[in-house]
């Protein structure tokens, strides 16, 4: 997920971040809901990994001093019961993604890292070479999410390498080879060309591609997708496309994936929730959120 809360309270005010925050909340207290020709919505989080370990010399009130001057996106625990706060519930969702327990031997892309939570946790998880890549939100005015990455880095010494690069930019050759897990979090809804970013997803994909995005028109039985023009979406006029399960399977086989999979479905009635409009419990959730692995 990537929706921009510094941003909403800086040009919207506080209503449409108390809907985050509201929102974030039913992250961790969903209701189930059944899906149809799709898995189960995930009702219960994960439990959290294993804290990170703090580089040898550094200290966890040191980097929760640092910390504490600073806006975060994603949530980070470190030994020693140190926290980092941030607006996603990041922990609770690295099983419900799809990342593998043990990456060893593996390369590893995160595409849209922001603050590098799944970067560093690849890191950890003994992948051999991790890149992290984001543009929008390290170039950001009034944003240092890019700081916050490299404070990480400092505090926890994990080998993650970081290039600034467009989605649109990203080819073999930009990137100096393909990986073998790309990691595409909360990115394809901000795309303003789905199918173009999944191409240039693909091109840098040896294995395969775990990605997750909003999903919406589930209720539609061919591939379709819905477009949020202006702010329509969370007050977010970087939120763009809503795809269905057939929708998203169909952009990805014609990016050039070999097959894809739908792992998880969560936060179900995400749109009509954010827009505040009434549900229908009786119904199944015609949106929410979706994790795929698509492979090369």
């Amino acid at each position: 997920m990537r929706e921009r809360l510094r941003s909403l309270v800086l040009r919207y005010g506080s209503g449409p971040a108390a809907r985050v925050e509201r929102y974030l909340h039913r992250i961790a207290h969903p209701t189930p809901r059944p899906a149809a020709d799709a898995p189960g919505w995930v009702i219960t989080p994960e439990a959290l990994p294993e804290p990170f370990a703090l580089a040898p010399g550094r200290s966890g009130s040191d980097l929760m001093n640092a910390a504490a001057k600073r806006t975060w996106y994603h949530t980070f625990e470190f030994e020693g019961g140190y926290r980092i706060e941030g607006y996603d519930p990041t922990g609770m969702k690295v099983k419900l993604f799809g990342v593998p327990e043990q990456l060893a031997g593996k390369t590893v892309l995160d595409i849209g890292t922001y603050d590098g939570y799944f970067a560093f946790d690849a890191a950890r998880r003994g992948a051999t070479d991790v890149l992290a890549t984001d543009s929008w939100v390290w170039l950001w005015p009034d944003e240092d999410s890019h700081g916050n990455f490299q404070l990480i880095k400092e505090y926890t010494g994990l080998p993650v390498r970081e290039q600034i690069i467009r989605v649109e930019e990203l080819s073999p050759e930009a990137l100096g080879d393909a990986f073998d897990v790309v990691l595409f979090f909360g990115v394809l809804y901000h795309a303003p060309d789905p199918l173009g970013y999944l191409r240039r997803v693909r091109s840098v994909t040896r294995g395969y591609a775990l990605i997750e995005t909003v999903v919406d028109l589930l209720d539609i039985d061919r591939p379709a997708a819905a477009f949020y023009p202006g702010a329509m979406l969370n007050g977010d006029p970087s939120n763009n496309f809503g795809p269905n399960l057939a929708a998203v399977h169909g952009l990805c086989t014609d990016a050039g994936f070999s097959r894809v999979e739908t792992l998880a479905m969560w936060s179900p009635h995400l749109v009509e929730n954010l827009a505040g409009r009434p549900i229908d419990l009786s119904k199944p959730p015609t949106s929410g959120r979706a994790v795929f692995r698509a492979w090369a």
